[in-house]
Order: C-alpha cells, then structure tokens, then sequence
C-alpha cells in the first residue's frame, strides 16, 4: 500500500468515529427526551386526577346546599342582606337536624357564617393517607337591594402538604325565588290524598263553580287501586292519578263528569307542611270538662277518649297528642281546630289510633262552621288575620259520622286519615288533604261540594308562598 492510499484509510476512520460520537449523542438527548416527556405527563396525568377529586368536591359541595335550601321559605326576604340571614338560619337548622346520621354535618352546622357580601361555609375533609382536602361555598345574592336571585360557588382544594401537588377547581349555580314555589294540592285540587280514595254508596263530590273544583287526586302507587268508584250513584267532578300502579277501577256505573286525568299529565303534586305554631299562642284558657263554651281553650293530652257535646268553640281549640275528641249534639264552631303532631318515631297504624278527631255520629247533630273573621271581641282581633284553615291535624284520624251537616266550612282540612260516613254533606271552602297513604273513604249519602274560588290563597298554618329553585341550565365549572 502507498502512502497515499494509507493517508485516505486513515481519514475514513475518523468520520466513522466522529458519526459514531454523533449518533451516541443523538441517542443519549431521545432517552433524556423520553425520560423527562414520561415525568412529565405522569405530573400532568396527576394533576389531571387532582384536578378531578377536586371538581367533584366541588360538585358534591353544591349539591349539599342546594339540597337544603330546596324547601327553604323565603317569605320575609327583602333584599339580600335578609336572604343571607335567612340562608344562614335555614342551613344551619337543616344540617344540625341531619347531625344524627352523620356526625361531620354537626360540625358543619357550626361552621357557618355571614361574611358580607353572603354566607361562608368551609369544609376540611382527611383521608386515611393524610391527604386533604377542602371546600368553601360562597353563597350570596348578586345585588344588595336584591332579595331574588341567589349565587352559589364551590371552591375545592385538594392536595397540599404532603406531596407539595395541589389542584383547585370551582363550581357554579343559581337559585331564584319562585312566586308560587310553594303552591299545593290546596291549590289545584279539591280533594288530595296520599293514599287510595274510596267512594261507594251516593258519595258525591262537586265543584261550586268550576267543576275542576272538585277533582281528586290519588296520589298513591298501590298496586290494588289508587281510586276506587264502587256503586252507580258516585258521582266525582274529576280524578287524577299520576302513578299507574293502581289506576282508577270502577263498579257499577259511576259518573265521572270530566275526562280522567292520568301519569305524566298530572303535574308533580306539592303537597303542603302544616305549621301551627302561629296559632298555639292563642289558646291559654285551660280545658274545663262540662263547660259549654271554649274560647281559646288548649286540650291536655289523653288516652282517654273525650266527648264534647253540645259545646260552642270561639277562636282556637288546641288539641295535645295524644288524644281522641268526639263531637256530639249541637256544634257551633267559629274558628281554627289545630292539633298538636304525634311522635313521628311512633308508627303511623298507633298514632291514628291514640288521636282521633270525630264530629258527630248521630242522627239530629248539628255542627254550624264559620271563619276566624266572624269572631266578636278584642281578644280575637290579632287571630282574624290568621284565616283560610278550619282543621289542621297531621297524625290524626278524622271522621265525620251520620248526619252530620255542616254547611260552609270557611277553610281546608288536613289530616293523616278522612272518613265521611253516613250523610255529611256541604260546602268547603279550601279543599281537603290526606297527607299520609291511609284509605280516604266517603261512604252512604255523603256530598261535598268544594269552593275554591272563595277560598284563600295562603291558608294560615299551611307552610307555603314563595321559594328558592334552581335556575336550570345554570350549573358551570371553572
């Protein structure tokens, strides 16, 4: 080999030496590459996963509010200074209420405040590994003369201490009063039963003046029936039944004036609370047996049945539970019959039968009805505004016996049971409602005939007006 041939070997091992150190470097800068793109979007994987456990804090957060302050009456509000305070005294009742099957929510109740510009409330969650994490609800109204609309934003943290990696995601609703939130069956309805309704023999009911008046709903899913016609003479203006389980049955030949109204064309029933906390103050005379006239006259408890006859009630009878009172004989009753609410720890079979409302039964009582706002006398000035109620009873049983007529009762009635047997008939101004799936029986010559264009629109003792809702469509995260 020459020399020059020996030069050019030479130089060609060189560059392969060189492209050898190139590729090696090229190499070592993909494998840095990979290494560090791999960190990378297990960091981003991570912070993707603490992103998420914090939104659905957030989520859950929000949904607990709305969930108590669903049914939160807002009928005192004015602007948003009162809705906060409102806010505050609503959650704070709803979750100590709850304590009992979740301790945290007793911790939460306390953990309430009214920071202007709304209401604060800060929960801290641990897990078993010692991660944390935390949510704060703001809720406020936008506007200070603004006692309508309501904001609610979740803000959630999650992570922190522990690993250094922490994520923050919030999330947003509206609520808005409603006008009419708190609208009920009294409204639509001339009968509204949570359990089967029951008509046989000549039971009549009718509307005064629009035959819509008197419709019933059956707001039940008893399989056997949720309305049950029996005879030829029943004749009913109307019946609903939003669930199909039992549906209407008939015997006989009944009338039934207006087309059936059945499933999802039955809007979803709001079925009223009953609150008689405003009346209570007013009946401080004691209970005299054998006295004649009651004028705000309270009933101590008893398990021995009581039987007033003859008597005169002037402004509130409160009954204590339990108890079972029977009307007899002759019956003037101007004003509000209010009953105190069983133990609802006790079963409902027990309570109906420990408290019991009865009027009449025989065959010449007489039972004359007429509103708060015919009440002659000083004493009785203050309770003429409460109107619009003539029995207010939840978990009690309440029956009207033979010819018992009573003419015009001035306001609803609700109850947990309603038996008419016999001949009672006249006029209700208000409706009645059957507030638990108990059997609703009218039976032998009963014809009641509801009023409620005279009725009032707002009964006292009825828990009702307006309402915040959730504004849908208007959730939203950050």
């Amino acid at each position: 080999m020459n020399a020059r041939q020996k030069t050019c070997w030479t130089g060609r091992r060189g560059i392969a030496l060189l492209v050898t150190l190139i590729f090696l470097t090229l190499f070592a800068c993909l494998a840095v590459w990979i290494a560090a793109s791999a960190d990378a979007n297990l960091t981003i994987a991570h912070n993707r996963i603490e992103g998420q456990q914090a939104l659905a804090m957030a989520g859950t957060g929000l949904q607990l509010i709305q969930k108590s302050l669903s049914d939160m009456p807002v009928s005192g509000v004015t602007n948003a200074a009162t809705m906060h305070t409102a806010i505050h005294d609503h959650l704070a009742a709803h979750l100590a209420a709850d304590s009992a099957t979740s301790p945290m929510l007793t911790e939460l109740a306390n953990l309430i405040t009214v920071d202007p510009p709304g209401v604060t409330v800060k929960i801290t969650l641990t897990r078993a590994d010692g991660r944390q994490g935390t949510v704060t609800l703001s809720i406020l109204s936008p506007n200070a003369e603004d006692g309508t609309h309501v904001t609610i934003k979740a803000t959630a943290n999650f992570g922190g201490e522990l690993d250094g990696v922490s994520a923050t995601r919030a999330a947003f609703c509206r609520m808005v009063v409603l006008a009419n939130g708190g609208k009920t069956v009294l409204s639509d309805y001339g009968i509204a039963s949570l359990g089967p309704v029951q008509m046989k023999g000549n039971a009549k009911i009718f509307g005064a003046h629009d035959p819509a008046d008197g419709t019933v709903l059956a707001a039940t899913d008893d399989p056997a029936y949720a309305i049950l016609l029996q005879d030829t003479a029943v004749e009913v203006a109307g019946v609903a039944v939003p669930y199909s389980a039992g549906g209407i049955k008939t015997k006989g030949h009944p009338t039934i004036l207006s087309e059936p109204i059945m499933g999802n064309d039955v809007p979803t029933p709001v079925w009223p609370k009953v609150d008689i906390s405003c009346f209570e103050p007013f009946a401080t005379n004691p209970y005299i047996a054998g006295a004649t006239i009651l004028s705000n006259v309270r009933i101590p408890a008893s398990t021995t049945p009581r039987t007033l006859s003859n008597v005169t009630i002037l402004g509130v009878l409160y009954i204590e539970s339990p108890n079972q009172v029977t009307f007899s004989g002759t019956t003037h009753i101007t004003g509000v019959i209010v009953a105190e609410p069983p133990s609802e720890e006790n079963p409902l079979e027990d309570n109906l039968a420990a408290n019991k409302i009865i009027f009449g039964g025989g065959d010449t009582d007489v039972l004359t009805l007429r509103s708060v706002e015919a009440l002659v006398g000083a004493e009785y000035d203050s309770l003429k505004d409460l109107k619009g109620s003539f029995l207010l009873a939840p978990g009690f049983s309440t029956e009207f016996r033979g010819n018992c007529n009573f003419d015009t009762v001035n306001g609803c009635m609700v109850a947990s049971k309603f038996t008419f047997k016999g001949g009672p008939y006249g006029t209700i101004r208000g409706g009645i409602v059957n507030l638990n799936d108990t059997v609703m029986l009218l039976q032998g010559n009963v014809q009641l005939t509801v009023d409620r264009q005279h009725a009032v629109g707002q009964p006292a003792g009825i828990v009702g007006g307006p309402e915040l809702v959730r504004v849908s469509n208007s959730y939203r995260e950050e």
